[in-house]
């Protein structure tokens, strides 16, 4: 049984390794165009890159802080509204307990 085998014989199983923090093809093209962007005048000037340096207080700036903002004016106007809602109906509440 062992010579014989319905299936065919199967492939053997390669690793491929691909590092997720490491692309050759990312490093080749900043090599080549990171002086549109200013990247490579800069990654030049202070020296060695920083890991997490283009992406270290992204979100202070931006579109993120106005969101957060107005997120929080909203969140302060449904806080207001609700407060008023559970206000009133608790009065309603005692108003017409009384009446049972």
């Amino acid at each position: 049984m062992g010579f014989f085998n319905l299936f065919g014989d199967s492939e053997h199983r390669v690793f491929n390794y691909k590092p997720i923090y490491y692309n050759l093809e990312e490093d080749e093209r900043r090599r080549k165009f990171g002086s549109v962007d200013g990247t490579l005048e800069k990654e030049k000037k202070d020296g060695t890159y920083v890991p997490g340096s283009y992406i270290k207080g992204s979100l202070r700036d931006g579109h993120y802080q106005s969101t957060r903002e107005h997120m929080k004016k909203t969140q302060v106007i449904i806080g207001i509204i609700s407060m008023i809602l559970i206000v009133a109906v608790l009065y309603f509440i005692a108003k017409f307990y009384s009446l049972l």
